[in-house]
């Protein structure tokens, strides 16, 4: 069984479509549809916006359906000097909580500057930065590779960055950059990374860039273009998954 999960509905209309035998019931107060794909089953819900939402939707998918894995899919917006234009893909190699911290007059501190962990984990404590699974990562690397070069995209793969509040303003998506080597920011992965490694759960999460973090202009947005990305991905990742019988 795989997990799917987004922050909106929209970002899952695609896979939904193709998912057959599915059904919606209510669990652990969230939505869940549940399908298969190639015989894989599929467990699929949605977040809502932000930190708060997407960690509490995360627990509540996870203890109801114990998944192999869970996959993260949506949109984000590409950081400066990313290389990444609207309609490309990205793959997270780690999850970043990007405002979580203090600021001072001499800048932003993380939370590791300032000696205060998010979590303690045996001797292990977290701070800002949290891991995905690398091996599932190494698996969808080269997959994603060879999808995006036969949909003549690129494929980014990097950290990425979690916020609350989006950066609207090019300098503050410079500053991002510096402190952090983001490659594209989101309001809700790095609290799904938390939620995953409390319950011992792999997680993959790609997204379709659907804008430039820069000075805010919704005009040169292209959300159905990264959305039809993120989920176009998944769909070939899926059918990978399924080819190996895992």
């Amino acid at each position: 069984m795989i997990a799917l999960l987004a922050a909106v509905k929209e970002e899952t209309r695609l896979i939904r479509a193709e998912l057959s035998n599915l059904e919606k019931t209510r669990e652990g107060g969230i939505s869940v549809w549940t399908g298969q794909y190639r015989g894989t089953t599929i467990k699929l819900a949605h977040t809502g916006i932000g930190k708060a939402a997407a960690a509490a939707a995360t627990v509540a998918l996870l203890n109801n359906c114990k998944p192999k894995a869970l996959w993260l899919v949506g949109c984000g917006g590409a950081y400066p000097g990313s290389g990444l234009k609207i309609g490309d893909l990205a793959l997270a190699e780690q999850e970043i909580f990007g405002d979580e911290g203090v600021e001072t007059e001499s800048g932003f501190q993380s939370l590791e500057e300032i000696n205060l962990p998010m979590r303690q984990k045996t001797d292990r404590p977290r701070y800002n930065n949290w891991p995905l699974d690398q091996e599932l990562l190494r698996w969808a690397q080269p997959l994603l590779d060879k999808h995006a070069s036969a949909r003549k995209c690129r494929l980014g793969c990097g950290p990425f960055v979690t916020v609350s509040t989006c950066t609207g303003l090019s300098r503050h998506a410079e500053q991002l950059v510096a402190r952090t080597g983001g490659l594209c920011e989101n309001m809700e992965g790095a609290a799904v990374a938390l939620a995953c490694e409390q319950l011992d759960t792999p997680l993959l999460e790609l997204r379709g860039i659907s804008n430039q973090v820069e000075d805010r202009d919704p005009n040169q947005w292209d959300l159905a273009a990264g959305m039809a990305t993120a989920q176009k991905a998944v769909l070939a990742l899926l059918q990978a998954w399924s080819g190996q019988k895992r």
